[in-house]
């Protein structure tokens, strides 16, 4: 993509076109500061001596030093050169450190340190702070995005709130910079496949996986990347998807043991209720059997709702007020038919 770089310093000329393209680059916070500076290291292909020489020259404009310090970073960031990454973030922030884009390097210096979550709580916190200075900057919002499903990952029980707030934040990327950048979309749909949303998960990698340009000499790697999340996805599925048969089935033991204890203590009840009768009814006249057979009924039916309610479930208050009125009018009806 051509591009036309104004002229702004004229102190830049010491440094030839390099110092010319550093002084044309947009405001850090315009969403395209950093695809403009790939671009120019693309177009330019200049040294990182050269990009180093800019940064160390004092009689620059101190913007222009920073642009070079930032295309500095980002190559070593492409490259995969860490270390040097991380070694320039030291040395540098005593000049640069009031630049917002420089939280965004700090966010990815501790990114780029072992997999242990405090240095991720460290990534995540350097890039809410990155965001909080430049909220209309894609590659900001998709970093704070990417390193907090990177921490999630790691934890047995997600923070529902915090990959929340990460699906915003690479939304947010994904429409400012017009879906450009197929990663974009790999990220959505790690966070969809951590909240559960396995459709949209899906719909997310596809898209990556078409958006991404076969003639890119790391088109192999990326597209592994891609379809080692889909395989991601489709596990994280399964595994809940038996999660829950295994909750239903614990559900439906619970409900036969209940029915398999209501039955015992219907079976007692009765062998109760039978035995009480034949007791009482020898040598009792028929009036005063009746009402003791009646009392003992309301006595055991009220005994076993009661142990019913505490051991085995609470029924739905409309049958609870039936028993109990049931039990209740057996009492004061054997009661009333015993003669005192």
């Amino acid at each position: 993509m051509s591009r036309t770089y104004r002229f702004g310093y004229a102190g830049d000329v010491d440094h030839g076109p390099l110092g010319v393209a550093m002084a044309a680059l947009p405001d850090e916070t315009h969403p395209d500061y950093g695809s403009q500076a790939r671009g120019l290291l693309r177009d330019l292909s200049p040294t990182d001596d050269q990009l180093s020489t800019l940064v160390e020259d004092d009689a620059a404009p101190e913007q222009s030093r920073f642009n070079a310090f930032y295309c500095l970073q980002a190559r070593a960031w492409q490259r995969k050169d860490y270390s040097r990454h991380r070694a320039n973030t030291d040395r540098y922030q005593a000049q640069f450190g009031r630049h917002p884009m420089f939280f965004f390097m700090q966010a990815e210096y501790y990114a780029s340190l072992d997999d242990d979550l405090i240095n991720l709580e460290a990534a995540m916190r350097f890039a809410e702070l990155a965001v909080e200075r430049l909220p209309g900057v894609p590659g900001v919002l998709h970093l704070a995005a990417e390193i907090s499903a990177d921490y999630a990952d790691r934890q047995a029980a997600p923070d529902r709130d915090l990959l929340l707030f990460a699906d915003r934040h690479v939304r947010q990327a994904i429409a400012i910079s017009s879906s450009r950048y197929p990663r974009y979309h790999a990220t959505l749909a790690r966070l969809c496949a951590l909240r559960g949303d396995f459709g949209g998960a899906r719909a997310s990698i596809a898209r990556a996986i078409d958006g991404e340009n076969g003639s890119d000499p790391e088109y192999g790697i990326r597209i592994g990347g891609y379809q080692l999340i889909r395989y991601r996805i489709q596990y994280a599925q399964e595994t809940e998807q038996l999660r829950r048969r295994q909750e239903e089935a614990s559900d439906e033991l619970r409900r036969i043991r209940g029915q398999i204890l209501e039955i015992m203590g219907l079976l007692a009840a009765v062998i109760a209720l039978i035995t009480t009768a034949a007791n009482i009814a020898s040598g009792q006249q028929a009036r005063a059997a009746g009402g003791l057979m009646t009392l003992t009924g309301g006595v055991v039916l009220l005994v076993f709702w009661s142990f019913h309610l505490l051991v085995v479930d609470t029924p739905r208050g409309r049958h609870r007020i039936v028993v109990l009125l049931l039990g209740v009018m057996l009492l004061v009806t054997g009661w009333g038919q015993i003669e005192w």
